[in-house]
């Protein structure tokens, strides 16, 4: 039993994890990027010029992609301090020792964040856009 569980520590810490860390990572550069965008291109995405109304859906996407790129950052904490506890001489645990030992917590709420960001986005876009079309027919 002792060599199967030293087994499946080697296999989650050598291979399931940085996998997992990666993907936090990309998480974390797609968020940037659509907050990125978002805020530099607002104008061509969403039609609105500097300076012009911003609407609530579009600041809860950016909200939302914030704590994605927060979550991705702290689960890859948790996740390297989840390997350090799996090695041969773990550190000292710490406030954080519940979620260390369940880092995946912290990267669903990565994934449930960035899902809804990416939701709100396309959901202001779409208003904003019927906005702009209803303005133009009702000038016309």
């Amino acid at each position: 039993m002792n060599v199967e569980c030293d087994a499946m520590r080697w296999l989650v810490s050598k291979e399931i994890v940085p996998l997992y860390i990666d993907t936090a990572k990309s998480f974390a550069a797609l968020s940037s990027g659509a907050l990125g965008l978002t805020i530099i291109f607002y104008d061509r995405i969403v039609g609105i010029k500097p300076g012009g109304p911003i609407s609530k859906t579009m600041v809860a996407s950016w909200i939302a992609y914030l704590i994605t790129i927060a979550a991705s950052a702290f689960y890859q904490y948790l996740a390297v301090r989840f390997l350090d506890s799996v090695s041969c001489d773990p550190q000292v645990e710490s406030f954080y020792q519940p979620l260390i030992d369940a880092p995946g917590r912290v990267y669903g709420v990565m994934l449930v964040f960035f899902i809804l960001a990416s939701v709100l986005l396309v959901a202001a876009a779409w208003r904003q856009q019927s906005r702009l079309r209803s303005s133009e027919h009702a000038s016309t």
